[in-house]
């Protein structure tokens, strides 16, 4: 083997070994959201984090349920005041703990009533379900299971 090929063969082996240390995020990516109250199933919502904060924020791409037909935000205050629910940033600020399965900080806006909750939450092993639980400064409580759907690429 010559110098050329062990060259560019150390250079893939570097490269696809820093590709596989790449490390995983669970909770990035299209999550199905239940009430626990009611079970029903209210919507989508595609969860991201900014690299730059390292919090987690997700927006609503579908409604189900009850919810399907809520248009615009119209029990919301302040920016979120009729915004169009589809595309709304319902979730911002979350942050992961040290062991990567809970999460806290966030604030979850709920289209159906306007309230915003301080939002927590704990992941469970197989790293599919996310119990999140909440409560606004009025002391009104949510508690809700998202759901990890598969991603389509």
């Amino acid at each position: 083997m010559n110098f050329k090929s062990l060259s560019t063969a150390f250079t893939f082996a570097l490269f696809s070994c820093s590709a596989f240390s790449y490390t995983f995020d669970p909770l990035i990516g299209t999550w199905k959201v239940i009430d626990h109250r009611t079970d029903a199933y209210i919507s989508d919502i595609v969860i991201r984090k900014n690299s730059k904060t390292q919090q987690y924020s997700a927006v609503i791409i579908q409604l189900h349920g009850a919810s399907k037909n809520l248009k615009i935000c119209q029990k919301c205050t302040g920016s979120f005041k009729n915004q169009p629910v589809i595309g709304m940033e319902v979730l911002q600020g979350l942050s992961t703990n040290t062991n990567n399965s809970q999460f806290s900080h966030g604030l979850w806006t709920n289209p159906d009533n306007g309230y915003q909750y301080k939002i927590s939450g704990q992941l469970n092993h197989s790293k599919t379900q996310l119990q999140m639980t909440g409560r606004t400064t009025q002391n009104h409580t949510t508690s809700m299971l998202w759901i990890k759907l598969q991603d389509v690429h």
